[in-house]
């Protein structure tokens, strides 16, 4: 999920709470604060802490929180996964820091150590995310991960092309479970090579939710879910768009009533008028096809 600001910048609390109460009326199985979604980058540790703590409140225990703790050292990243954890994560996101197979697997089994030290392990989703991190990681590493560092339950996929990575991981590791991401544009192809779900911030999640309930119907229930969701392609490719994406999710949520405010932080993008009205154009073609989502108000 995205992370809202009030229009002079300050942390939206208020809103972050109702988002995530949105989120879960949608029906997720969890929601994630803290990632690249969430602008973690821009956030002071006081507003991570913050974020955290105001998600698990409004979740109320009906989902799970995840928090991503990712940071440019393993020292930081570990420092910051124990505080979440207090402040009641169920569980924690952590991309690696480096591609060496043995600096990765130094870098998880530090973390699950101390998690084990500090009171029990949680599950560790590991972030595969190179073209933000500049780290690329082999499905071999990640299986030996998922082998050697208990707490290392989950991948989170989204080095593409995704579908012979996760053929790949599925192969080495099959116990290893497996996230889609990337704005959902490959989500009928990565479930039908054994995805277990999705986690990314696509502002429609129902649509997210049906193709993953879908995927483990019989055959007849799975083929019209996959067609359904891929009804929503031409307006998971616009959301998804580099630069501007964010500002766009968020301008959705807020016309949604998810959140109060679209802005995104500096230096990040906002929401032009041009691509405003062409929002508007996407959404009333989204709703077109797909009526059994609510129509969403122009402004």
């Amino acid at each position: 999920m995205p992370t809202p600001f009030t229009p002079d910048g300050r942390l939206d609390e208020e809103s972050v709470a109702s988002l995530v109460r949105f989120l879960v009326a949608a029906g997720v199985d969890g929601v994630t604060v803290l990632g690249f979604l969430g602008e973690a980058h821009k956030l002071s540790e006081a507003e991570q802490e913050v974020v955290v703590s105001v998600a698990v409140q409004a979740a109320g225990g009906r989902v799970p929180v995840v928090a991503g703790a990712s940071a440019g050292g393993v020292k930081v990243s570990v420092e910051r996964a124990l505080r979440f954890v207090e402040l009641g994560a169920a569980g924690l996101m952590v991309a690696p820091v480096a591609s060496d197979e043995a600096a990765v697997l130094a870098q998880y089994r530090e973390l699950d150590e101390a998690l084990a030290a500090g009171g029990g392990r949680l599950p560790v989703v590991v972030h595969d995310y190179p073209a933000s991190t500049g780290v690329r990681v082999s499905p071999a590493t990640l299986a030996s991960l998922h082998t050697e560092v208990p707490s290392v339950t989950t991948v989170k996929l989204e080095d593409p092309p995704t579908g012979a990575k996760l053929s790949a991981l599925k192969r080495l590791a099959p116990g290893l479970a497996v996230l889609g991401g990337l704005g959902g544009l490959h989500l009928v192809e990565e479930l039908a090579r054994g995805a277990a779900g999705v986690m990314t911030g696509v502002s429609f999640p129902e649509l997210l939710v049906g193709a993953v309930r879908g995927s483990s119907a019989g055959d007849e229930a799975r083929r019209r879910a996959s067609a359904e969701y891929r009804k929503a392609a031409a307006f998971l490719a616009f959301e998804f768009q580099p630069g501007v994406g964010l500002a766009v999710r968020k301008e959705v949520y807020r016309r949604r009533g998810a959140i109060r405010h679209a802005l995104v932080r500096a230096p990040g993008a906002q929401l032009d008028e041009e691509t405003a009205r062409e929002l508007t154009e996407h959404l009333d073609h989204l709703h077109a096809v797909r009526p059994d989502l609510a129509a969403v108000p122009s402004a």
